[in-house]
């Protein structure tokens, strides 16, 4: 079974070439043909299915180099400071509370 439909139906005035409605449905678009049918008609539409794009997210954003910026009001320099390696985490086994190991 389908999770979607692939294709919908287009109704078009005929004389203008206006688009007057677009369905998912055949039979919702042959219904809206049968209130003027001289003057509409169908149009079946396919979805094109756009480019597909794996992104890929690092586990861990690095730490090792980390800045920090302020700019004063009286026309300081940006600081930079370099915080300390806090090491590997890991997590214990039977309560899952982050310690550090050293």
């Amino acid at each position: 079974m389908k999770k979607y439909n692939e294709e919908y139906f287009s109704v078009i005035e005929t004389k203008t070439g206006r688009k007057i409605a677009d369905c998912g449905d055949e039979q919702d678009a042959l219904m809206m043909v049968a209130f003027d049918p001289q003057n509409r008609t169908i149009t079946r539409n396919k979805f094109l299915m756009g480019p597909v794009v794996d992104v890929e997210i690092p586990k861990q954003l690095p730490t090792s180099n980390i800045t920090t910026s302020s700019v004063k009001e009286n026309g300081c320099a940006p600081r930079k400071e370099q915080l300390p390696d806090a090491g590997p985490l890991k997590l214990k086994e039977d309560d899952r509370v982050p310690i550090v190991v050293s």
